[in-house]
């Protein structure tokens, strides 16, 4: 009976705390769904919204310690030739992708994440994302569209 608890309280531990990764993802909370438009995808690292498989990007961001940086912005990590910074929304028409990058990356250091976000949003320098960074969903040629549709 014990281990049972312990495995219950286990499992809504984990489930508990696993949501907070999207609020340390750009736009996290607002990533579109590859296969239906008008909803998003609520799990952005994993290769469903109800699974616990990682996708290319849950990879990357993992291997990242679980923070958005430089090289995970500019990384690409579906391969659709697409930066993930540029999929979860920067707007490179004031300053490039790599600046955008480093700025997010060094900001660690002396804002929260969520400071940044919302300087980037206010200087609209973070706007809606525009794809998927863990599927091919652009239609680049440089890759098939990998993601499971179903709404």
């Amino acid at each position: 009976m014990f281990f049972k608890l312990f495995i219950l309280c286990l499992l809504v531990t984990v489930a508990h705390f696993y949501p907070r990764y999207k609020e340390l993802i750009l736009n996290g909370d607002r990533v579109p769904h590859p296969c239906c438009p008008g909803r998003s995808w609520s799990r952005v690292g994993h290769t469903t919204p109800s699974s616990t498989a990682l996708n290319a990007f849950g990879r990357d961001f993992q291997a990242s310690r679980r923070l958005f940086t430089k090289e995970l912005c500019l990384a690409d990590s579906d391969g659709d030739g697409v930066s993930n910074g540029i999929e979860l929304g920067l707007n490179t028409t004031k300053y490039d992708l790599p600046t955008l990058c480093h700025f997010i990356d060094s900001s660690h250091m002396t804002r929260t994440f969520n400071e940044m976000v919302v300087f980037l949003k206010e200087s609209k320098l973070l706007t809606n994302p525009t794809g998927h960074p863990g599927f091919c969903d652009q239609n680049t040629g440089r890759c098939r569209p990998n993601f499971p549709c179903g709404c």
